[in-house]
Parts: C-alpha cells; structure tokens; sequence
C-alpha cells in the first residue's frame, strides 16, 4: 500500500474542466511529491521538458533571504499533478461560492508506470531549490496545482506562467 500525505486545501473552479487546488507543506517535502522537467532532447531529437537548469547564483540569494531571521515567500509554487493525485471535499459546496474545502491527498515516494513523482514542478523551482539547500528545518510555502496527465497543458501552463 502506497504511504500518501494528506493536506487541508481550497478547490477552485475558474472555469469548466478548469480547478486549481491551493495547499501548503513544508517546502522541504517538495521533492518527495514532485519533480522537475528538465528540458532536453530525446533519442529522435525531439525537445522534451521545459525547465531551465537551476540558477546556482539566483538560489544562493534566495537561501540566503530564507536562512534569515524573518523570511516570508507570499508567491508559491506551481505543480501539475497527475491523477494518481486526489482531492477530497470535507464540506459541501456552498451555492454560489467559487472554492470548496477538502483535503489533497498526494501520494508519497510513488513512482508511476512512467518512473515518475506525481507532480511536475511548473514554477517555482529556484525557489524549491533555495529551500531544499536552506540551513532550516522546515519552511512552510504555499502551493497552487493542478491536475492533468497531458503534457502538453503542464507546458502550455509553464510558458503562460513564465511569459509575463
């Protein structure tokens, strides 16, 4: 049976088909849920990923500010994950509200049939990093997700969160 971690969290519809579930965890737990897709190129060629490699410079700074005496990081992660990843409502919906609460349960340590975490790290990854290499114990960060098993919208969300 796979060990999974379950988090209170908002869902909220934008649109049809459309829902983003916002969370937090300890930031330090990002690696065992999620993953980074590196850009490269496959055996044919084909680009595969989206992520940059990670900025050596741009994380110091930003472990520095997360090591200091009171950091706070208002802007979160953004995660795909796939549907192995399940949110549970605690309470009905209220007419006319756009978010209900629940809770996200992610399964820990889970490869897929892919070898892969059920999450892509769509933005945030500096700072994933800074927090990983932080000399803290823990560092809370929120997190907005989604869930798809399309590629093709994790990139489309990457380059839309990117391009502004």
């Amino acid at each position: 049976m796979t060990k999974s971690i379950k988090l209170p969290a908002l869902a909220i519809t934008q649109s049809e088909g459309r829902t983003l579930y916002q969370f937090a965890i300890d930031g330090k737990q990002l690696d065992r849920i999620a993953s980074v897709s590196r850009i490269r190129r496959d055996e044919q060629s084909f680009v595969q990923g989206y992520q940059r490699t990670e900025s050596l410079q741009h994380i110091a700074s930003i472990r520095k500010y997360i090591e200091s005496d009171a950091p706070m990081i208002p802007n979160g992660i953004v995660v795909a994950f796939d549907s192995r990843v399940k949110f549970i409502p605690t309470r009905a919906k209220s007419k006319g509200a756009y978010s209900q609460m629940g809770e996200i349960v992610i399964p820990l340590d889970a490869l897929g049939l892919d070898g892969c975490l059920p999450g892509w790290i769509v933005d945030g990854q500096q700072r994933t990093a800074a927090i990983r290499d932080a000399a803290v114990e823990a560092f809370p960060i929120p997190v907005t997700a989604f869930i798809t098993d399309s590629q093709a919208e994790q990139r489309e969300q990457f380059i839309l969160v990117n391009s502004a």
